[in-house]
């Protein structure tokens, strides 16, 4: 855990606005968790005492994210690529891969989390129910003019870390049910990815829809989706490998908006202004994703869980080499020095 905080006091992709060595203090049992928050008043204290009151976690940064939310963050690097950070909970999202923190705490209006998590290949989770009321002060503007309440998000490298996260967050949420739920599959119109077979034990009703739709269609789609199926399933990705998807960038232009598209962000540019719950289970290509959405209700949430159970996989050794490793950050010295 110290060696978190090493990494973390050494900043090497400028992603900590704030660290809490202090946080050590509060570690009394194995397994423990760092969390970082998204520098944003959206996160309240009581969520953070929510999780430090089990005496398995700790605040341990304050992480930065894009200036004015933009989708990209043009001032973070994102580690695997090398192009700008997936925006807006770029610095939470990176301080995770890094394994400074293993819960990220991030805010999400049209795919704040669940991009930044996507392009790092890390899991995430939204519910416009977590500490709605809070939250609900916080009415904004997306960049292409729509109105939404944020929601708060989770990012961490593991299945097991967030679904413990959602297990402690969300009221109601107990395990899994077997009984029968109804999936649609939506594949993309632009691109076919391969689904994974075992979606074929769920049985889903498919559809095709172009996923590079306008937000306010694909809102619609999402809203009357979610009232009739117990889940949608959507494979997205790779994110901002082959475009930038920015609405700034976005609309100065045919080619601009091509790059956009290009982006490959389907329905988690949505999930949080069609009022529904979202998580992303990254597969083994870069930025590419499951992503899975319901009704934000404890008992749909549960379901969505049970899916995500069966297509989640361990992280990529490679990112746990180049990424999390102390030595990485901190080389040995030669013996005679």
């Amino acid at each position: 855990m110290a060696k978190k905080t090493f990494i973390a006091m050494n900043n090497p992709y400028q992603s900590v606005e704030k660290v809490f060595p202090q946080a050590i203090d509060k570690l009394l049992a194995s397994p423990f968790s760092y969390i970082g928050i998204k520098n944003k008043p959206e996160i309240p204290k009581t969520l953070i005492d929510l999780f430090e009151d089990t005496n398995q976690y700790a605040l341990h940064t304050i992480d930065s994210s894009s200036l004015g939310g933009r989708a990209i963050d043009t001032r973070l690097m994102n580690p695997i690529t090398g192009r700008p950070m997936t925006g807006s909970s770029s610095g939470t999202a990176i301080n995770v891969l890094l394994g400074i923190n293993d819960l990220g705490i991030g805010t999400d209006g049209g795919g704040s989390v669940l991009a930044p998590a996507m392009s790092l290949n890390l899991f995430s989770f939204i519910s416009p129910a977590l500490c709605k009321k809070h939250v609900e002060k916080f009415q904004k503007k997306s960049t292409d003019s729509l109105s939404f309440t944020p929601s708060i998000g989770f990012i961490t490298r593991t299945y097991d870390e967030i679904s413990k996260a959602i297990m402690i967050s969300i009221n109601g949420v107990k395990s899994s049910s077997t009984a029968p739920l109804s999936m649609l599959k939506v594949e993309n119109k632009t691109k076919q990815l391969s689904f994974d077979t075992a979606l074929d034990h769920y049985h889903p009703t498919t559809c095709s829809i172009d996923l590079s739709s306008s937000r306010e269609s694909l809102i619609k789609f999402v809203s009357d989706q979610v009232e009739k199926n117990d889940l949608i399933v959507s494979l997205e990705g790779p994110i901002d490998l082959l475009g930038l998807g920015d609405t700034v960038l976005g609309h100065m232009g045919p080619l601009a908006n091509e790059l956009q598209a290009n982006a490959n962000k389907g329905l988690i540019r949505v999930a949080n202004m069609a009022n529904a719950a979202a998580c992303t289970i990254p597969t083994e290509n870069y930025g590419t994703a499951y992503v899975l959405i319901c009704k934000d209700k404890p008992e749909q949430i549960t379901k969505m869980l049970r899916v995500a159970s069966t297509l989640a996989q361990g992280q990529d050794p490679l990112l746990e080499k180049y990424f999390t490793s102390f030595e990485n950050y901190f080389p040995k010295e030669f013996p005679d020095i």
